[in-house]
């Protein structure tokens, strides 16, 4: 048990108040007395500086008042000597008068012993003043006055006038110095009494001030003391003695204060006896329970620390929860200290908290260092107190660390306070784990509800684009079917005057000789036929890229023959090879002689890739190959196509650019290698729409190699798909999944009705026909269809001099009446034409029984085979047709 603390004073004195109010009082009037003391001598100062200054200007005037009434006389004497006009003895009787009166005041101002010397130099001035006057100016005026000028004014005369008044004017000067010497003395003599009696004013009232202070510094030393004793005792009071009592204070408040605090004391060791006598068991109770009062961490945290701290007699405490994505101690809450001041974050093994934490062990820590204390330290009113004794205590769960509980107590810790924090560590370490896992799931919670309305919000917009696209996609069809409307239509009029073009060149050509055109001409016409049939294959190239995007091309699968395809192929383009100086070279695997694809795309294909090589090949030669590639566990059987060139190759950062439209790798102005860029392009096209893939290998000066690598068997997927899509206007026709073919709708006019029901191709008999016929001329007789005259000429031209006879019809309407009429050999027949197209006649030749037994063969620029096959054509050629092709055709007609 401390000693209680005795005062140094005996029994209480008066009050503190009264005491410091006498004090105050003698100190305060010191320092009036001081300040009055000061103000009159500031006033008797300013008084002696005044009157000094009056004396001055007084003995200044008076001098000024002699000399100038001196000069007066002098003045008005000498004008009265040299004019004789006694008007000019004004200023001298008026000066004398001024003289005497200036010279009487100055005597009366200097008569003192503060101006001896002025006085007696003045009664010099008077003795000189007096001496001119009566020996001189009253001689001249007497003299004048009995008509002597010539004395007056003779030369002595003035030099004796002149000497007289100079001793005067020499006197005056030595006057004047003598009375400001005497005046400056005197000034000297005023300020230093004014100074002394102001020292002594300020002497007076720093005395002053010392008393106040010494009063002051008596009163504070006084309560000094008395503050001392009760912070000795207050001192001892937070560390834990609270036996410790304030004794008798000199000063009656004081030491009510002093009994009050004593109160205090005993009122505090009460209580704390009572907390010492609760069991430990009650406080680990009361723990539990305050641990199972929320589900918020932060909240639980303080709620915990406070109630510990009450119930434990602890002054400290901190909690910091352990992150494992971190792997940090962060601090969570904090009671008996400042949150702010305390350090935010612990790494593991850092300081001792982080050791707690490392060694999963609690740390005791006595009579703590400040480096050892850190951060937890106690605010009183006396100060910053360091705790006596600081317990760190990990919290584990299991084997997963949750936090460390930092407790500081500023008196040596209880062992009471530590098995009651060892025992409520493992429930605090579980509400922990338990709020962890209730705000995971909340959290879980809440990110599902987000991601609920965001997948709302997404489904809202995905609607919304999807009508936005549903909107678009109609626009863009009708775009589009007005683009293929016009492709449709650019084809036939672009390519009705190239065929016109095309064939009647061919007909110059092969009448060439009848015609006897010379070797420009012949190379004239050649040109001509040459960039029509170039002008035809861009056109016909554009027209199938526009198919392929639209999806309107169709794919017409067949077992091609790969070799003879090939071969066919190099002999088709063996010339332009031979031009160039290349050399062809094949090389096929025995198993990859045979493909099922559409031969025509495959052979337009191969027809570009092989161009497109001879282009790029100054010299050197070109390698068409096939190879077999057995079925991989993804893909099936396939062939491999390639051709290689030794060329120029492909800079590779162009590589993919070459299979765009219209690209090319040379876009100057001068560039070396012609073409539309539109050949690279329609292989790739044509590959994937054969169900294959392209691949490219190049080298920039070592060549390239192309290969495309096509499915042995074309996938079922395509199969009950349809392969008829008609132009606007045009019968509809879908082939189903049966093989049935089944019409749609045709848009009735004044042509053709509006049909409906199941039709099947017819096919044509030429030997019937030809029994039905009697004559040889009906036998052979061709039904030409066209609303060009162009090309029903060239009809007639190359059927010329064979054993057909052409007959030329431009009104599509008349068709059907004329075939029933003339029961014709055969039907070449156009597909665009006005008011009723080809599939409108073709279809009603064949629903006529009278007609549907005559060959027809579509003569068009559409390319929709497919089309004219399922309707009951016989034969499809494309615009232009060499005559020779319109004529192997016809004799097919009659061989079947």
């Amino acid at each position: 048990m401390m000693k209680s603390v005795k005062s140094r004073q005996g029994k209480p004195k008066k009050s503190l108040l009264d005491l410091l109010k006498r004090r105050l009082f003698l100190t305060v009037g010191l320092l009036i007395f001081g300040l009055i003391l000061s103000l009159f001598v500031g006033l008797f100062a300013t008084l002696n500086q005044y009157n000094l200054g009056e004396q001055k200007v007084a003995i200044h005037g008076d001098l000024n008042g002699i000399l100038s009434s001196m000069i007066d006389q002098e003045t008005g004497l000498r004008g009265y000597i040299a004019t004789n006009d006694p008007a000019f003895l004004a200023p001298y009787n008026a000066g004398r008068p001024a003289y005497l009166s200036s010279l009487q005041q100055l005597k009366d101002a200097t008569n003192g012993s503060d101006f001896g010397n002025t006085h007696l130099q003045l009664n010099q001035v008077e003795i000189r003043a007096e001496d001119w006057y009566n020996n001189y100016a009253q001689v001249q005026i007497q003299e004048m006055q009995v008509d002597n000028l010539a004395g007056p004014r003779s030369n002595s005369a003035n030099a004796t006038g002149k000497a007289l008044f100079d001793g005067f004017r020499n006197s005056m000067t030595s006057l004047q110095q003598i009375a400001d010497n005497e005046l400056s003395a005197m000034q000297a003599r005023t300020n230093t009494i004014d100074t002394s009696i102001a020292l002594v004013a300020i002497l007076l009232t720093i005395g002053a001030v010392v008393g106040l202070w010494r009063a002051v510094a008596g009163f504070a030393n006084q309560l000094r003391g008395q503050l001392t004793i009760l912070q000795d005792t207050t001192t001892q009071l937070g560390e834990g003695n609270f036996n410790v009592r304030v004794g008798n204070l000199s000063y009656a408040e004081l030491n009510q204060l002093g009994q009050n605090f004593n109160g205090m004391a005993s009122a505090l060791r009460r209580q704390q006896n009572m907390l010492k006598e609760r069991d430990v068991l009650e406080s680990v109770l009361q723990l539990n329970t305050t641990l199972a009062s929320s589900l918020d961490l932060q909240a639980l945290a303080h709620d915990f620390l406070n109630k510990a701290l009450s119930l434990l007699d602890l002054q400290l405490a901190a909690l910091y929860q352990y992150d494992a994505g971190t792997i940090q101690l962060s601090l969570l809450a904090a009671e008996g200290m400042r949150q702010d001041e305390l350090q935010q974050e612990f790494q593991i093994g850092e300081g001792n908290v982080g050791r707690a934490a490392l060694n999963r062990e609690s740390l005791l820590i006595s009579e703590p260092t400040s480096d050892e204390v850190g951060t937890f330290k106690a605010r009183t009113v006396l100060g910053v107190v360091l705790p006596a004794s600081i317990y760190q205590l990990p919290l584990i769960a299991g084997n997963e660390l949750l936090g460390v509980l930092v407790v500081g107590s500023l008196y040596p810790m209880q062992e009471k306070a530590r098995n009651v924090l060892n025992v409520v560590s493992s429930s605090l370490s579980a509400a922990m784990g338990n709020i962890r896992a209730f705000q995971r799931i909340q959290e879980q919670a809440e990110e599902l509800e987000v991601r609920s309305q965001q997948q709302e919000g997404a489904n809202t917009e995905l609607r919304r684009q999807r009508d936005t696209l549903t909107l678009l996609n109609s626009a863009l069809e009708e775009a589009n079917e007005a683009r293929s409307q016009f492709l449709s239509t650019m084809s036939h009029e672009l390519r009705t005057p190239l065929t016109a073009i095309i064939g009647f060149s061919q007909i110059m050509l092969r009448d060439i000789e009848k015609a006897k055109f010379n070797p420009r001409q012949k190379t004239n016409v050649e040109r001509i036929l040459k960039n029509g049939q170039h002008l035809l294959a861009l056109i016909n190239d554009v027209l199938d890229l526009a198919k392929i995007e639209s999806g309107r091309m169709d794919v017409t699968a067949s077992d091609v023959d790969i070799k003879g395809l090939i071969a066919s192929v190099m002999e088709e383009m063996q010339s332009l090879a031979t031009e160039r100086g290349l050399q062809f070279k094949k090389v096929v695997e025995e198993r990859a002689t045979h493909l099922e694809t559409d031969e025509m795309k495959l052979r337009q294909i191969l027809l570009n890739l092989i161009s497109n090589a001879l282009k790029f090949t100054p010299q050197g030669e070109i390698t068409i190959t096939a190879s077999y590639l057995s079925a991989s566990e993804n893909e099936s059987d396939r062939i491999a196509i390639a051709v290689k060139d030794t060329g120029i190759g492909i800079p590779q950062e162009i590589q993919e650019r070459i299979f765009e439209a219209f690209y090319q790798a040379d876009n100057s102005n001068t560039r070396k290698y012609g073409g539309t860029g539109l050949g690279l392009s329609i292989v790739r096209q044509f590959t994937a729409l054969l169900g294959g893939k392209l691949e490219i290998e190049s080298e920039e000066g070592a060549g390239s190699t192309f290969t495309i690598i096509l499915p042995v068997h074309p996938r079922s997927q395509h199969s009950g798909q349809s392969n008829l899509r008609l132009f606007p206007g045009q019968l509809e026709v879908l082939s189903t999944d049966d093989g049935t073919n089944r019409t749609g709708k045709m848009p009735a006019n004044a042509d053709g009705p509006s049909i409906t029901g199941q039709l099947r191709s017819l096919p044509a008999s030429s030997k019937e026909s030809e029994n039905q016929e009697g004559s040889e001329q009906e036998k052979f007789l061709v039904l030409a269809v066209d609303d060009n005259l162009d090309v029903l000429q060239l009809i007639q031209s190359a059927l010329e001099n064979t054993e057909y006879s052409v007959v030329q019809v431009r009104n599509p309407l008349r068709v059907v009446e004329l075939a029933r009429r003339l029961h014709p050999y055969a039907v070449t027949l156009d597909v665009m034409m006005p008011h009723v197209n080809g599939w409108q006649i073709l279809h009603q030749l064949k629903a006529n029984p009278e007609t549907a037994s005559i060959p027809v063969i579509m003569l068009t620029v559409v390319s929709e085979s497919s089309t004219a096959f399922v309707l009951g054509a016989d034969d499809y050629l494309l615009k232009p047709v060499e005559g020779k092709t319109l004529l192997k055709k016809l004799q097919k007609l009659y061989s079947a």
